[in-house]
């Protein structure tokens, strides 16, 4: 060959190939009209594995925006926790270095992608009070764009019965929903922008509702403005862990609200308008690595 391909290009190749292995353009096609995916076996065992340890840490050294949703006479337990990248390291090895950050930009069709945080719920056996209804992501945070996604991620068997649930194409409604508190009184809140939910469960049959059964390694990503639900763990045995990562692609710019957005949790230093990715200290650029 007079020009042989540098060792960087070939592995800028292969891992180009791995990448369209685990994300296809079948995949993307069903990401941009479904506005969720299912992808299998893409987060590996090691991965799983340390998430898991973190998990624990975090039960035990919870962090300041941690939640418990369960009253001590209730079965179960219904914790969830935010920006656990900013003080465990596992999660902030997963967070900042794993495999959510491509996967969101090859489904997003993004050049750069950034986090805006992670998430973590824990649903323990007969955890009733842990249905956490109909909903969609982007209006409880301060950000517009198209290019907004959520990478949900079990760290264990996720059966029919504990799964979640989508209003499939939703996100190509042109319509926002507002907050509320799904957890204590319903107390619905935000922006005025925004309309009070319909009753989806009552409307469910007008609807096309999917969800998967899936297993440690798959996950789901999904647009931030596609309805969806979770259901309870009403499982007598089966533990019910899952990671979010959220990802911010090009178009993302920080929308400034009244009365303000509940996330992010910390005030950027940026105004309305401006590309979430102008903080970086506040939304770390996740893709492509440096």
């Amino acid at each position: 060959l007079d020009n042989p391909p540098s060792t960087l290009t070939i592995a800028t190749h292969k891992l180009e190939s791995a990448m369209a292995e685990m994300v296809s353009t079948a995949d993307i096609e069903t990401y941009q009209q479904n506005g969720v995916v299912v992808l299998r076996n893409c987060i590996s065992s090691d991965w799983i594995s340390r998430l898991r340890v973190a998990v624990e840490k975090d039960l035990v050294f919870s962090g300041p925006r941690a939640e418990i949703y369960t009253k001590p006479e209730d079965p179960g337990l219904f914790f969830n926790d935010f920006y656990m990248y900013q003080r465990i390291p596992e999660f902030r090895d997963y967070a900042l270095h794993g495999p959510g950050g491509e996967i969101a930009a090859r489904l997003m069709g993004a050049s750069r992608v950034n986090l805006f945080n992670d998430h973590l719920f824990v649903k323990e056996p007969g955890s009733l009070e842990s249905l956490v209804r109909w909903h969609q992501d982007q209006p409880y945070c301060a950000v517009d764009g198209r290019q907004f996604c959520s990478m949900w991620a079990p760290l264990d068997p996720i059966p029919a019965e504990t799964t979640v649930e989508f209003i499939l194409g939703s996100h190509l409604w042109e319509r926002w929903f507002a907050p509320f508190d799904a957890m204590r009184d319903g107390t619905v809140y935000g922006s005025q922008e925004f309309e009070c939910a319909p009753d989806f469960e009552a409307e469910r049959e007008s609807h096309n509702i999917a969800s998967w059964v899936m297993e440690p390694g798959d996950c789901l990503v999904f647009h931030a403005l596609t309805v969806h639900q979770g259901k309870a763990n009403l499982t007598v045995e089966t533990r019910r862990r899952a990671v979010i990562g959220r990802f911010l692609g090009d178009d993302a710019v920080y929308s400034e609200r009244e009365p303000r957005s509940e996330f992010p949790h910390k005030i950027p230093p940026l105004i309305h308008g401006d590309p979430l990715h102008n903080a970086p200290e506040d939304f770390p650029q996740v893709w492509p690595l440096s």
